[in-house]
């Protein structure tokens, strides 16, 4: 999962999260302020990244997210937004928002964005893919950051899930600092880290998952 809040959940009294069921401009301005810096963002936006690019393809994200039966979840305060995918989702017809986040990463970009999943080496059963979510993209905003709250959100949402009998197989992180903090919260391993040949020392994602798939 592509993060940005990098704290442990801490025991504190949140309150629960909303699932959000209408796309809002505040929803992408979060996530895009948040994956400015992304290393896994800036490997598929390579050097056209910038604030505007990724408004435009957060909107995309998360309307083609509700219109294919994702999820998107946000902390009552709007400091904190989650987005889900459904990993069958993938070999389904792609909405017009898919389409529209696919010319945003331009043909060069979404080439890197399969190859970056294709090169884990992770795949999904055929028929557990109804049953299988993807923590997709985290954001928190500067002031609510450092006290647990994305992780607080981040698991709230994977139990719920896994409530309704969906499973989580695998993550991506965008870092090797969340894939270490994230892991041992949600029960996740290290699986693998990517290294591109622009960048030998940090990794374009890490892969963390369960045993499930």
């Amino acid at each position: 999962m592509k993060t940005f809040d990098n704290s442990i959940s801490k025991k504190m009294d949140y309150p629960t999260p909303i699932r959000i069921s209408q796309a809002e401009p505040w929803q992408w301005n979060l996530l895009a302020k948040a994956f400015l810096n992304d290393p896994t963002l800036n490997f598929w936006l390579g050097k056209k990244t910038n604030e505007k690019v990724l408004q435009d393809f957060f909107e995309a994200v998360i309307k083609d997210t509700l219109a294919s039966d994702g999820a998107v979840f946000c902390s009552p305060d709007q400091k904190v937004i989650l987005i889900w995918t459904r990993h069958a989702y993938s070999k389904e017809t792609p909405s017009e928002w898919k389409q529209r986040w696919h010319q945003v990463l331009e043909s060069e970009g979404v080439k890197r964005y399969y190859w970056l999943y294709e090169a884990s080496g992770l795949q999904i059963d055929e028929d557990k893919l109804d049953k299988s979510m993807l923590p997709d993209y985290i954001a928190v905003s500067p002031e609510s950051q450092g006290v647990g709250y994305g992780s607080y959100i981040l698991k709230w949402t994977l139990d719920h899930f896994e409530s309704l009998g969906y499973e989580v197989p695998f993550l991506l992180a965008s870092t090797r600092r969340s894939a270490k903090l994230y892991g041992p919260l949600l029960g996740f391993h290290f699986h693998k880290e990517i290294l591109t040949p622009e960048s030998s020392d940090i990794p374009a994602g890490v892969f963390m998952k369960r045993n499930v798939i």
